[in-house]
This record gives C-alpha cells, structure tokens and sequence, in this order.
C-alpha cells in the first residue's frame, strides 16, 4: 500500500494532499504529517485517495473534532464520498467538491 502527503498553503488555509490508499497501514503517515502541520485552519485533499477504509475515516472524524470549522475536507473520489454517506458524516463533516471551494467556505 502506498501513500503520499505533501502540504500547501492556499491564503489562510494549510493544505494537505493525499494521494494513494488510507487505511491502517497508511493511517500513521497521515497521522503523523497533520501532527508535524499543525495548522489552525486545514483542509485535506482527498481528490487523489483511491481508497479509505475506517481507519482513515476515524482519523479525519478526529481531526474534524480538534478543529471543528477550521476543518475541511475536499474533493473525495465518488467510492470515498459514499463512505461519508454511509456513516452519515457529510452533514456532520465540511465536505466540498474542491480545494478552492473549501478553502473559500
């Protein structure tokens, strides 16, 4: 399994890219990447995440939890997007289509 973080700073917001697979073998890069940012105001890009399993859901459920509204989540693939409707998380969560929607929310 593969994973790659980069960050970006887009105006005020800290975004962080993630391209691969997110599940539990990936999860403490993820993990250990939004510790070392530590940003107040984030958005993660999920455009690029070809699969998530509920170890990276956990992972940005507790991140949305930290920061609340200063937390973003953006561009989910279709199969990612439907694990956040069946967890009834995209009423609950700052989902939006694309990096420049969330970061302009």
């Amino acid at each position: 399994m593969d994973l790659q973080v980069r960050s970006e700073v887009h105006g005020e917001w800290e975004v962080v890219v993630v391209s691969g697979e997110l599940d539990a073998e990936t999860v403490p890069t993820l993990s250990d990447h939004l510790e070392r940012v530590a940003a107040s105001r984030l958005v993660v890009d999920l455009a690029e995440v070809r699969f998530m399993d509920s170890t990276g859901l956990a992972l940005l459920v507790d991140w949305h939890r930290r920061l609340d509204g200063s937390f973003r989540l953006a561009a989910p693939r279709p199969a990612v997007h439907k694990l956040f409707r069946l967890t009834d998380l995209t009423g609950v969560m700052s989902i939006h289509d694309s990096v420049g929607q969330a970061t302009e929310a």
